[in-house]
């Protein structure tokens, strides 16, 4: 099987292949495997059909068919269906095995398959099988040069890698009876590499394994590209730039090569000449599959705009691909095309079967829907979003404000009491719902939760105001004076600068100013009447024109001659 190494970016995929001794022209399918190798899939499905009319009893073909679907799925996780490309591979391996029975290969592709798909005793199944067909003491009249029977054994130890099963000491066992058979395979190094890599992370041991396939096979590229792979897990990009250089001067058209500078370069902020290694991978890999790679890539890059021209390039060609609909939808969303954005993110959720939806799309379909004011319909594709991964916590609170805004107050609490209950709750959570009770003239809740939320944001002023108004609703009559600390609180807090929080000031000077009017009034206190006039005055120096101007104006009136 080959072996798919899964880059450190999480996102893409690296390719490996071990030719067979084959019956059929070595070149030929040498050919087809460097189509894969370059990830043209389409371009090596076509050459393998004609491989297998001309050679319909070689079973090698359909093993290397079979990994050509798998390899595709590899190369793009997140749009390629794995359950659809797994099930192709599963019907060419056992084709082979019909029209080649004593060939072991195909029995390690399906064997390879099950590890993928965790279902071990069968891939121990299948293993079995392949080395039923290889000469042993028992089958000593199986004839198999050494050589043939060395790559069989590297690619069971190989399907190992691929499926990320840590079953080392099977698989250097593998390694060492392969090695006992053929000593100069190259490939026996690249898997050994492999696994000391990714299975038990040993860099020095994975590079020497390396540079031992690299003497064995001075022109191939993939040693080479898994050294720099490792200097880039250790963080030492210059060594692996120079690596991948390295790579594309012994083989300008190894297409991976150039993606994997890419993505270096891009990460160094070079972004102009990732994108050039990029175009570069592009321009090798020729096919609308590539290119929605590349599209990926320039999602990961945050060039929206670049991707919207290159999914136009997809759909002059192929608009059967429904995913092409969901990455114009991120793509228009990010550049605030939100119209377009909606159109796509419906065309792609009507038209793909459950098991392909993610939580990202209703994200991208809630949001689209808020941004288009349709903060009614939002909120339901918000919480598919949840509902399909419950680490977002966030998105509860942003359904909880699209009910706000159309006045779904009671939907809003719920969601934010939810989210609280969940102790996932934040400090605008609290601040928010603090809001929402107040609208719903819950003042007792709304003081309690806008309480919590000063004590987590304390200098967020608009936190104090609502507490403030939220206190004084307690105390409608200002006979406790509730509000009158927090209004205190707001004037200490906005005196550095009292021309941004003009408004603020105003609110709670006015406060003031009426609150000890009232105090006047119940006392005769000529001190109360004092600040009364004095506050007052504070409005009508901010701002005369303000509507609590007019009032404050008419609270002096009625104390003036109580302060002479």
């Amino acid at each position: 099987m080959s072996r798919f190494v899964k880059l450190l970016t999480g996102t893409l995929a690296f390719l490996i292949f071990s030719p067979f001794l084959m019956r059929t022209s070595a070149q030929d399918l040498n050919t087809a495997i460097k189509l894969i190798k370059s990830e043209q899939f389409s371009a090596a499905s076509s050459m393998f059909k004609t491989l297998i009319k001309q050679t319909p009893g070689d079973g090698d073909i359909y093993y290397y068919y079979g990994q050509n679907f798998l390899d595709k799925f590899f190369s793009d996780t997140l749009n390629v269906s794995f359950e659809e490309k797994a099930d192709s591979a599963k019907v060419i391996y056992e084709l082979g095995i019909t029209r080649d029975p004593t060939n072991p290969i195909n029995y390690i592709g399906l064997g390879g398959l099950s590890l993928i798909k965790k279902q071990t005793p069968m891939a121990l199944d299948y293993f079995a099988k392949a080395m039923a067909l290889l000469p042993s003491k028992a089958n000593k009249s199986i004839k198999m040069a050494p050589a043939r029977q060395a790559k069989v054994l590297i690619e069971m130890a190989g399907a190992y890698v691929t499926a990320k099963v840590r079953d080392t000491a099977n698989v250097f066992a593998l390694l060492r009876s392969a090695e006992k058979l053929d000593s100069k395979n190259p490939e026996l190094f690249i898997v050994k590499g492999d696994v000391y890599f990714y299975m038990l992370n040993d860099g020095s041991k994975a590079i020497s394994s390396y540079n031992m396939a690299q003497n064995l096979d001075p022109m191939s590229p993939e040693a080479k590209l898994r050294v720099g792979l490792l200097w880039l897990r250790a963080r030492q990009y210059t060594n692996a730039l120079n690596y991948y250089e390295q790579v594309v001067k012994m083989d300008s058209t190894f297409a991976p090569a150039y993606r994997e500078m890419g993505l270096l370069l891009s990460r160094a902020g070079r972004q102009e000449e990732a994108k050039a290694n990029f175009y570069k991978f592009l321009q090798l890999s020729r096919n609308t599959s590539a290119r929605k790679q590349f599209v990926n890539i320039l999602i990961d890059l945050n060039d929206y705009q670049e991707a919207i021209t290159q999914l136009k390039e997809i759909l002059k060609v192929d608009t059967s691909d429904n995913d092409v609909n969901r990455a114009l939808a991120y793509s228009y969303f990010e550049t605030q095309q939100y119209d377009k954005a909606l159109a796509s993110i419906r065309k792609f959720i009507a038209n793909a079967t459950p098991s392909k939806i993610r939580a990202l799309d209703y994200v991208y379909y809630g949001r689209s829907l808020a941004k288009m004011k349709l903060d009614s319909l939002a909120p339901e594709q918000l919480l598919k979003a949840y509902s399909l991964d419950t680490t977002k916590t966030e998105l509860i609170s942003e359904a909880a404000l699209c009910w706000t805004k159309v006045k779904k107050y009671e939907k809003a609490r719920e969601l934010y009491e939810k989210k609280i209950n969940l102790n996932k709750g934040g400090a605008m959570d609290y601040y928010n719902l603090g809001k929402v009770y107040y609208s719903i003239q819950d003042y007792v809740k709304s003081d309690t939760n806008l309480a919590i939320f000063n004590s987590m944001q304390p200098e967020y002023i608009q936190g104090w105001v609502w507490h403030a108004r939220a206190r004084s609703n307690l105390d409608p009559d200002s006979k406790l004076g509730l509000a009158k600390p927090i209004y205190e609180t707001i004037l200490e807090k906005t005196q550095a600068d009292t021309a941004k929080y003009a408004k603020e000031r105003i609110e709670a000077y006015y406060f003031l100013a009426f609150y000890n009017f009232l105090q006047y009034n119940q006392t005769k206190d000529k001190e109360f009447a004092i600040k009364a006039v004095e506050y007052g005055a504070r409005v009508n120096a901010i701002d005369p024109n303000d509507e609590k101007a007019e009032k404050a104006k008419q609270i002096m009136d009625v104390l003036k001659d109580k302060v002479k």
